[in-house]
């Protein structure tokens, strides 16, 4: 089953708090970790991270509640159409190399569903492990990553 939430709603979800050990290695996954979600929202900004990923960042479609989430397309061919689509509404010259992350103008804020399990990107997280990124401001540590699917809505 997938449940559709929004970036605000996403941005309420706790933290793991303090005492729990953040590792890249931990193979067993949370219990919101092993959920499918799906993300409809706008989009506000998007950038190529150095690794190749491309982080696309959402609001609610409305503007009035606060909390920012990303969503993650890796690199790899399984993703090449969901990363020509969000390129696609950029005015980004190719080919391009990325030795650090690289903002991407968007013209035009879409609204999109990405739909993919949650993931709490420990390498985002504050020291006390709460949901909240230091910067930038309003992010949650929690994201959509991968994202497996997108849909164009607007």
């Amino acid at each position: 089953m997938i449940q559709s939430v929004t970036p605000s709603q996403i941005y309420a979800w706790e933290g793991l708090g303090p005492n729990v050990e953040l590792t890249g290695t931990t193979e067993t996954r949370m219990p919101s970790e092993q959920k499918w979600y799906a993300l409809t929202r706008r989009v506000v900004d998007a950038k190529v991270e150095a690794d190749g990923d491309i982080h696309v960042a959402l609001v609610d479609a409305n503007g009035t509640n606060v909390g920012t989430v990303s969503a993650e397309i890796p690199l790899g061919p399984k993703w090449c159409d969901i990363r020509q689509t969000v390129l696609g509404w950029t005015a980004q010259k190719f080919p391009f190399g990325v030795k650090t992350a690289h903002r991407l103008k968007i013209g035009q804020p879409h609204v999109i569903t990405v739909t993919g399990k949650a993931f709490y990107d420990f390498a985002h997280a504050p020291a006390d492990h709460s949901n909240r990124r230091r910067t930038p401001k309003d992010y949650a540590v929690w994201e959509i990553h991968p994202v497996m699917k997108m849909e164009v809505i607007q």
